[in-house]
């Protein structure tokens, strides 16, 4: 069988509880601190039973709900974000890209700088971050679609 995506479904059975939250948790500095690969996630992976694809999304996932809550701040999501690029990226190579792990990288990745065409006072996070990270967790959480099918 392959692992070409997740379904909403499939998602909540893997955020509601095959992680840990202090495992989690050690991740999410782990990636901020310094990136983790896909080597550096085997071996949770291969522990706790979850494919790379699935521990990639339950992590993205709780960063955007720690950001949405307010309890994570713009900067540290932004980093963790930008230290699971690399495996992000690795996964999509042999299958599609991890979703919703490259959207919500994607997402962060629109407060690093601000547009040529916006004022010096807009703040690019509240303009341009929240509102694609508010979408993409409501896609998640409606099952509206959004997650392409898996056989996993």
């Amino acid at each position: 069988m392959s692992d070409t995506g997740t379904t909403s479904a499939t998602w909540k059975g893997t955020v509601d509880g095959r992680l840990p939250k202090n495992q989690r948790n050690k991740l999410l500095v782990e990636a901020e601190a310094y990136g983790l690969t896909l080597n550096d996630l085997a071996a949770t992976c291969e522990e706790f039973g979850v494919p790379p694809r699935n521990l990639l999304n339950e992590l993205s996932i709780a960063v955007a709900e720690g950001y949405l809550a307010g309890a994570l701040t713009y900067e540290f999501c932004d980093g963790v974000m930008n230290g699971l690029i690399a495996a992000i990226v690795d996964v999509g190579m042999t299958n599609d890209m991890p979703q919703p792990a490259f959207s919500l990288y994607q997402a962060f990745d629109q407060g690093e700088r601000g547009r040529h065409d916006d004022p010096p006072e807009i703040d690019t996070i509240e303009k341009y971050v929240k509102p694609l990270v508010v979408q993409i967790v409501r896609e998640f959480q409606g099952g509206s679609g959004y997650w392409p099918g898996a056989n996993l």
